[in-house]
């Protein structure tokens, strides 16, 4: 199995070690604003972020790459973090992509990607190996690819986080749930021409403009597993006629230029009334960005 601190090394090998900057995600902007749950989540969870009162939230949106460098108009993922300050002060957090599915049941497939991803013949040779080992990737490409070349605004996406996790309630009953972040805007995507004449950092600077006039919105939904879905495995699709409910309301109301940019988001950061599934990638999650931080941290 790959040790984090291989992990770290690969990613690495794929985007370059950039002094300061997060591994993966490494250009982002930080916000602030309010989460403000519905009725429906304080039935199905104890956790206090979800009894219905807004609690503050710290936001970072972001590019997937690992370089800080990149141009908004290079196809990419979107990243959505979001971090839940609880009434005592602590946090928990949730941790969003574009990609709608993970097609891997473990860490080690990521990683044969993102090898594979590198330009050049390096990555083109690793293309077969990762075809015949991980059949189901193939697929999920052409999904993935459709996303990651959309050139819209960051809170035009949709976000996932792949992983599921328990919901207990008040009563002690339980259900697992998998999130979604909806956007309450529309738009088509543009072509790489006009996203050029934009300029390279287009997206952070529409984002500014926009929190500059008004709040951005945007709706959390949970599906709730149903029988023979498996919660832990990351790369499980749960059919679409699962139950979904919106559960909540991000709002976010303004760039946040003096956040610490070491802050860590992290997925196993949960409270009581969530808590994680057996899912080897969520738990494998945290250990990386630990090393990710002391790097960038360091001096």
């Amino acid at each position: 199995m790959t040790t984090p601190e291989e992990g770290l090394a690969k990613i690495h090998a794929r985007f370059g070690a950039h002094d300061g900057h997060r591994a993966l995600h490494a250009k982002g902007i930080h916000c602030v604003g309010t989460f403000t749950a519905t009725p429906e989540a304080a039935e199905l969870t104890k956790a206090s972020h979800m009894s219905g009162a807004p609690v503050p939230v710290k936001v970072r949106f972001s590019n997937g790459g690992g370089d800080p460098k990149v141009p908004d108009y290079v196809p990419d993922v979107r990243g959505l973090a979001v971090s839940f300050v609880l009434p005592d002060g602590s946090r928990t957090d949730m941790l969003n992509q574009t990609i709608p599915h993970f097609p891997f049941h473990d860490q080690e497939g990521f990683f044969a990607t993102v090898a594979a991803s590198k330009p050049g013949l390096s990555g083109l040779l690793r293309l077969p190996a990762l075809v015949a080992r991980y059949p189901r990737a193939a697929l999920v490409a052409v999904e993935a690819n459709k996303v990651i070349g959309q050139r819209i605004s960051f809170d035009a996406h949709r976000y996932f986080p792949f992983h599921a996790v328990k919901w207990v309630d008040a009563d002690g009953g339980s259900r697992f749930v998998r999130y979604t972040w909806l956007p309450t805007v529309h738009e088509t995507s543009m072509s790489m021409a006009e996203a050029k004449r934009l300029g390279r950092d287009y997206l952070f600077d529409g984002l500014r403009e926009r929190l500059a006039e008004k709040p951005v919105r945007m709706n959390l939904e949970v599906q709730i597993a149903g029988d023979g879905d498996n919660p832990h495995d990351p790369s499980d699709e749960w059919p679409d006629d699962r139950e979904r409910l919106i559960v909540g309301t991000l709002e976010v109301t303004a760039v946040d230029d003096d956040a610490d940019d070491s802050i860590i988001f992290d997925p196993m950061r949960l409270t009581d009334g969530i808590e994680p599934s057996d899912d080897p990638v969520l738990h494998y999650r945290p250990d990386v960005y630990g090393l990710s931080f002391a790097r960038r941290t360091s001096r």
